[in-house]
């Protein structure tokens, strides 16, 4: 795999080429788009600290396509930790959704990445704060489901998204939704006290999916 960049219009682009095939659903669950010479993303060329950006990105992009694949190990613990750590003092209200707020009540369900939901009054104050190990920029999405994303890497990807619209709850709420984020609940994980979403939520979430097989672990849990 290599990656490249190049500035065009005012965009930085990100380029993914020469890689192998098996990457390429990868590559399009992280909504990477073909334009015939590789998978790119593009962000705007002025974003803070986006020099800092490429070169941890060039540094990390294989290891975490492997670990989204499940192709390596995927540290996700260390990585949770970490963030943990470096928020602890700071006033960045967020909280963790996705499987890893599943497996820190003690269900296993093998993530491959880690999902923290962010307040966007907080962007500019986390952006300082994990400038070394942000890979992309957390910006406006421009009417996507959340109003910011971007992604970290420590360890493991890091994907950082901020006030999720309603329409994420229509049929049902989602464990990353409006209706998450007004029923948190906490979980104190090896000291830390960290804000999850109810867990009948993950469970109706792993369900409309088809993901059987973490619907019978989280079943299994909430009957004990």
């Amino acid at each position: 795999m290599k990656v490249s960049f190049e500035e065009l219009d005012n965009e930085i682009i990100y380029r993914i080429h020469d890689f192998d095939s098996k990457y390429e659903p990868i590559l399009k669950m992280c909504f990477y788009q073909n334009d015939g010479q590789g998978y790119v993303k593009k962000y705007p060329a002025k974003a803070k600290y986006i020099e800092k950006m490429k070169k941890r990105y060039s540094e990390y992009a294989e290891t975490m396509f492997d670990q989204l694949g499940y192709f390596t190990e995927v540290p996700w613990e260390s990585g949770l930790q970490k963030f943990c750590s470096m928020v602890r003092d700071s006033n960045i209200d967020w909280w963790l959704t996705g499987s890893c707020a599943t497996c820190i009540r003690g269900v296993n369900l093998n993530p491959h990445d880690i999902d923290i939901m962010i307040d966007s009054k907080s962007c500019s104050e986390l952006t300082e704060l994990f400038q070394d190990y942000l890979i992309e920029p957390i910006i406006d999405t421009d009417g996507w489901l959340t109003k910011d994303f971007g992604v970290i890497f420590i360890d493991v990807r890091i994907d950082i998204a901020s006030d999720p619209a309603p329409i994420l709850d229509n049929p049902e709420p989602v464990d990353c939704g409006p209706y998450a984020k007004n029923n948190l609940e906490t979980i104190n994980w090896k000291g830390y006290e960290v804000k999850v979403p109810p867990l009948q939520l993950q469970l109706n979430v792993n369900r409309l999916r088809g993901r059987l097989d973490r619907v019978e672990k989280i079943e299994d849990f909430l009957k004990n």
